[in-house]
């Protein structure tokens, strides 16, 4: 009885007082959208110099995804701010970092929008170079003609240069990092175009073996084709491995016909697989060649492609 008393008691006070018992009122929508998309003048500690300051503290970092973020929502947000085209580019930058390419020339091509033309010549450099650093060359050159301006027109031929080079066309990219040397009567990337000038000349000397020869070593000696690229160690074990049962099959075929049989049958298996190994070994050897020298070459320039148009300053800076 005192307990169905006590319950219709209860009732009776949440009815009436139900709305000053909540803990908590919900929240107002706009409240949740104010924490991240605060005003213009708004007095948020998260404001306009915080979001970039913040952004630059990421980018510093190297957490290239959230400070990409960071970037476009100042880019968004405030697209009057003199320092809008640089949060563009600093977005496009970290979608490059990423190695998502696609990502960072949609970026860069809201900067083609831009009313600076410091801006629009950023993107036109950088968005062929996008194409260039995901190995896609023809897509590269077939944005030169409607990004060349004066302004970027050296840029785009030193990236031409570039392309050439990693095609390994050592000869065009020879003549066209000259041609920019000799055409611009002081450049600051001066150094790294005789740099380039020597490694092309070096290119043209890269040693070359054939694999057709390879593979003729190796069919009149076994393992000689593997010594002719470079690979002693292999080719006196494939000599041993093609020999020793190819001579115990030579001395035991008047005692044991099957033994030797099986033997020479190993001998002509490993023969025929030491000939296949040397011509391949030979394609092996030069692209590892080529390889170490992109790698070496891009290490050592003092100004990589990438090293272009790539610090694009507020105007208010």
């Amino acid at each position: 009885m005192f307990v169905g008393l006590f319950a219709i008691i209860s009732l009776f006070f949440v009815s009436i007082f139900g709305d000053t018992l909540s803990l908590a009122e919900p929240a107002h929508p706009q409240t949740v959208v104010e924490t991240v998309f605060v005003e213009k003048n708004s007095n948020c500690a998260y404001g306009r110099e915080q979001i970039l300051s913040f952004a630059n503290k990421l980018y510093e970092m190297g957490d290239y995804s959230r400070a990409s973020v960071e970037y476009l929502r100042y880019g968004f947000l405030y697209p009057d701010e003199p320092c809008d085209d640089m949060a563009f580019f600093r977005a496009g930058l970290c979608k490059e970092k990423e190695k998502k390419f696609s990502q960072a020339r949609i970026i860069y091509r809201q900067l083609e929008n831009s009313s600076d033309d410091r801006a629009k010549n950023f993107a036109r450099y950088r968005i062929p170079l996008t194409y260039f650093l995901e190995d896609r060359f023809d897509s590269a050159v077939a944005v030169f003609d409607t990004a060349k301006t004066s302004e970027v027109y050296g840029a785009l031929e030193y990236l031409r240069g570039w392309i050439l080079l990693k095609q390994r066309k050592y000869s065009d990219a020879l003549e066209i990092f000259k041609n920019i040397s000799d055409n611009s009567e002081k450049s600051d990337i001066e150094g790294s175009l005789k740099y380039l000038e020597h490694r092309c000349r070096q290119g043209l000397k890269i040693p070359h073996r054939s694999p057709f020869l390879a593979g003729m070593f190796s069919t009149l000696v076994p393992g000689l084709g593997r010594g002719y690229c470079g690979r002693w160690g292999d080719g006196f074990f494939s000599f041993i491995l093609v020999g020793a049962p190819a001579g115990l099959a030579a001395a035991m075929w008047d005692e044991d016909r099957t033994f030797s049989i099986v033997m020479a049958s190993f001998a002509t298996f490993f023969y025929m697989g030491n000939i296949y190994g040397s011509a391949k070994g030979a394609s092996i050897y030069n692209e590892q060649k080529q390889k170490i020298f992109w790698k070496t070459t891009w290490q050592e320039v003092p100004h990589p492609p990438t090293m272009l148009y790539s610090d694009l300053k507020c105007d208010e800076e």
